[in-house]
């Protein structure tokens, strides 16, 4: 826990017991239980010293269980924030799902890019760490080659030939944008973009 957390506690603590000690005088900022003892007074000083001394230290040590109270709830409230941060980093490490992109029937055709189907989905959002694999559905064998077809291959991640109903998968360990396309059909290409 950092100095600036500790702080905001300490602060939060005392305002809680400054609060407590100004609703048990009533808002007066003077306890309403004590006898005011200027005038003229039935009791002794001394009683009246004993009795203010008495609900003095009682009203000392509710505020005392207020604010120990308090602590209490705060560090609960820590550990819970602790736990949740946990819990969202197992989460986002934990194993995540793959995602399919079909390589469809027709693909070895030209005419595929004007619908923006060569791969199905054309581009892919997922996150880093996350696995895609690439069917081919065509009668052709295809390639899923990182990079496009004006630069030419990248170096990133290559199928080789994936032929008719066989798969080809690619674990994306860094965020960023990936190009690839086909090198047998260059009119086929998509992208995924890992954040």
């Amino acid at each position: 826990m950092g100095s600036m957390d500790k702080a905001g506690i300490v602060i939060a603590i005392a305002i809680v017991a400054a609060a407590v000690g100004f609703t048990m005088t009533g808002g007066t900022g003077s306890p309403q239980d004590i006898p005011v003892t200027i005038g003229k007074s039935t009791e002794p000083i001394k009683d009246v010293t004993k009795k203010t001394t008495e609900k003095i230290k009682e009203l000392s040590e509710s505020g005392t269980k207020v604010m120990k109270d308090v602590s209490e709830k705060t560090q609960d409230i820590v550990k819970e924030t602790k736990d949740i941060g946990k819990t969202a980093k197992e989460l986002t490490t934990s194993k995540l799902p793959s995602r399919l992109v079909s390589i469809p029937a027709g693909t070895s055709v030209p005419g595929c890019d004007d619908v923006d189907k060569c791969y199905d989905p054309p581009s892919l959002i997922i996150f880093k760490g996350g696995e895609v694999i690439w069917r081919n559905d065509d009668s052709s064998a295809h390639t899923v080659t990182s990079g496009d077809i004006v630069n030419g291959p990248d170096g990133k991640f290559d199928s080789g030939l994936v032929m008719s109903g066989k798969t080809f998968s690619h674990k994306f360990e860094e965020s960023g944008e990936y190009a690839y396309f086909c090198m047998i059909h260059p009119w086929a290409n998509a992208s995924v973009t890992v954040n």
